[in-house]
């Protein structure tokens, strides 16, 4: 810190993960794009207790940097990685174990807060006899303490969960522009004592491009951390922080109310980007597809390479994607997308796009 410089904010409030017990800081690490293992520790230091990564995120680095980072103060922070199966696939229990243990070598712990199953589409995979077999012994050995899972769909996947002892902790896509509707939800999954933590908190992540959002007072994303913090169901939002700036950025929104500049820079974002932003927890468009598109993943990949600066991620992510899921005959196509959409986006012509920039 240069000298005559102010101090950099720290986190002013700390909440209850649901009826875990475990204390978190209300603005959370989002380890997703990083690539400097010091900026985990910086923040840290600036008092952010949460860490959330995934086996994937960055070609398993990221659980690494956490590893290399952390260890050390390892009794004072909280820790959640994520695994993704899907339904289709055939899941056995010591390919689980296997997998959890090599999350848990990468970051240099013996056991995770929370272990989630990653952007999951259907909460049925957790009934899977093998995966209950698999986080039951985790647990049993002390290697895993929570169980949970991140969804792009809170409305419904959060219903589902109450029905599910495995449901402990819940991340979900929750901010200003689309998530209105997921808020009975998110009452009752907090009311049964799941912890509750938002991420996407940035709507799209549009405000590089947008230089009228300029404000001495509040930034954009400083204002929409505010908006989610503001609902008192919300225990802890993860935001991406890939820089010291970003730490002391978004750190600073840390137990400050949502106030009137904060709301007037939440509805001018809205106002300039209601027609670009693909609502992630939307799917409305996708049973109009004659050729069954992954049209949200798409357009998510699509947010990450030109909105979150995560170029090489998008890629990799969209590489992952069966070729049958991608818009390969979209250009022919008359756009039944487009009428589907109920937010007017011209979604053929995203998609074409996303297709020429992710394959590049």
């Amino acid at each position: 810190m240069a000298q005559g410089q102010p101090a950099p904010a720290k986190i002013q409030k700390y909440n209850s993960l649901g009826a875990t017990g475990i204390k978190v800081s209300d603005v959370s690490f989002g380890a997703i794009s990083l690539f400097e293992p010091n900026v985990l520790r910086y923040a840290y230091d600036l008092g952010l207790t949460y860490f959330d990564t995934a086996e994937g995120y960055v070609n398993t680095k990221s659980e690494s940097y956490i590893g290399q980072a952390l260890k050390d103060i390892r009794d004072k922070i909280t820790i959640t990685t994520k695994h993704p199966y899907f339904p289709q696939q055939q899941i056995k229990r010591e390919d689980i174990v296997r997998r959890v243990e090599a999350s848990l070598k990468r970051m240099q712990t013996d056991y995770v807060d929370v272990a989630m199953i990653h952007n999951i589409s259907d909460l049925s995979l957790l009934k899977n006899e093998e995966l209950q077999a698999a986080y039951s012994q985790l647990k049993k050995d002390g290697k895993i303490r929570f169980t949970g899972f991140s969804s792009h769909n809170p409305k419904l996947h959060l219903k589902q969960a109450l029905e599910i002892d495995f449901c402990q902790v819940a991340l979900f896509v929750y901010n200003h522009v689309e998530s209105k509707e997921a808020e009975p939800a998110i009452e009752e999954a907090r009311r049964k004592g799941i912890g509750t933590v938002a991420m996407k908190v940035f709507a799209g992540g549009m405000q590089g491009n947008l230089k009228s959002l300029i404000s001495q007072e509040v930034s954009y994303p400083q204002a929409a951390i505010r908006w989610v913090l503001s609902n008192p169901n919300i225990d802890c939002c993860i935001v991406t922080m890939s820089s010291y700036s970003h730490v002391e950025e978004y750190t600073a929104a840390s137990g400050k109310p949502l106030n009137r500049e904060s709301l007037k820079m939440i509805t001018e974002y809205q106002r300039q980007t209601s027609g670009e932003y693909c609502r992630v927890s939307c799917e409305r468009c996708l049973s109009s597809c004659p050729s069954s598109v992954a049209i949200n993943e798409i357009l998510r990949y699509r947010m990450y390479f030109e909105n979150y600066r995560m170029e090489k991620e998008a890629m990799s992510y969209y590489a992952q994607l069966a070729e049958s899921k991608k818009p390969l005959l979209c250009s022919g196509c008359s756009g039944f997308c487009d009428s589907a959409c109920p937010y007017g986006l011209k979604v053929k012509e995203k998609l074409v796009h996303a297709h020429e920039i992710l394959s590049a």
